[in-house]
């Protein structure tokens, strides 16, 4: 909430004061350059028209509408009813134009054409400012994604050396008559092959990410002994082959959750639930804390990074809400998957 009213301030106040310049520029320059001596300096006009002129708190009026229009509308209607916002937009500035300015209309002449101007702009700003907005952040997710491979390539042994080992370590298990130690090293292979493969992807199958988080709580829950004082409650349903989704988002929350709730002195917890309704996928994990409390602002690079990636990714389609007390850690996350084109 505190960062979209931070957005929507600094919004306001730099498209207020490019509307502004505009205005008091195209007042004190002469048409034509140094042909006429300036009458009155920018600043005498901006002090004079800004607390002496009621069409000040029209445009501040105007435009902080049209950015509470771009910034909580826009993407969230269809074009039909967005276009229809714009112009109750155009009609509230008439409006505020009027009651401001009395004087000026003593014949109880209204300019009409008024609603049409602001609801015009107000669409125009909204798909220019939508526009920046997605090429900036493709730039950002680009660079992102740049130093994730980056990153990956430093951490990584040669894959076909690695697949290599864990084939052979298969077989060999397989032949020493170990069917668990094969089975998680054939989850461990695939786990492998999946994280080298989707990092170079945006987004990948639903269906393929919910495979991945399976059979890493498979090797968690195989390590652990079976203690009546370690209780673990997993319910996963959200298998979907039509919808997408960034891959490898919500195994640093998980693996947060083992990390910190599984002790093998104290009685401890975690419950794991994800689900999906329609388009929209939820998260909710928690876990017991032990010791010591946990940070929830994200200490852990792989906690900051999931943060950052759903920032680019999802900027407007996701909430993330951490809470923290002393015996209990809790992580829900929600997001609006996008289908197969």
């Amino acid at each position: 909430m505190k960062y979209k009213i931070k957005s929507l301030l600094l919004g306001w106040a730099i498209h207020y004061g490019l509307i502004q310049a505009a205005i008091i520029m195209s007042y004190v320059v002469p048409p034509y350059m140094g042909a006429f001596p300036l009458q009155k300096t920018p600043w005498q006009y901006f002090v004079e028209h800004t607390f002496h002129d009621a069409d000040s708190l029209v445009l501040i009026f105007c435009i902080l509408s049209i950015e509470l229009n771009y910034q909580y509308l826009f993407k969230k209607l269809r074009l039909m009813l967005f276009v229809i916002s714009c112009i109750l937009v155009g009609i509230l500035s008439l409006i505020a134009l009027y009651y401001l300015n009395l004087d000026r209309f003593e014949d109880r002449y209204i300019p009409l054409e008024v609603v049409w101007y602001v609801a015009g702009y107000a669409f125009v700003y909204s798909v220019i400012r939508n526009y920046l907005h997605q090429t900036g952040n493709k730039k950002d997710i680009q660079l992102q994604q740049s130093t994730s491979e980056l990153d990956a390539l430093k951490a990584q042994l040669n894959p076909h050396f690695l697949f290599n080992s864990l084939n052979y370590l298969y077989g060999t298990a397989l032949t020493e008559k170990a069917p668990q130690t094969a089975d998680g090293i054939e989850k461990l292979s695939e786990m492998m092959r999946y994280t080298i493969t989707g990092i170079h992807e945006n987004f990948v199958p639903l269906e393929n990410e919910i495979n991945f988080i399976e059979r890493y709580l498979a090797l968690q829950l195989a390590r652990l002994p079976e203690k009546e004082s370690i209780k673990i409650d997993i319910q996963i349903s959200a298998s979907s082959e039509s919808l997408l989704i960034a891959p490898l988002l919500f195994l640093p929350f998980i693996e947060n959750a083992f990390k910190y709730g599984i002790s093998m002195d104290e009685p401890c917890f975690i419950h794991l639930k994800i689900a999906l309704i329609e388009f929209n996928l939820t998260m909710e994990i928690s876990n017991s804390v032990n010791n010591r409390p946990m940070e929830i602002k994200g200490n852990n690079t792989g906690i900051k990074n999931a943060v950052k990636r759903l920032n680019l990714l999802y900027p407007d389609t996701h909430k993330l809400k951490q809470t923290n007390t002393t015996s209990e850690y809790t992580t829900l996350l929600t997001l609006r998957l996008r289908s197969k084109k």
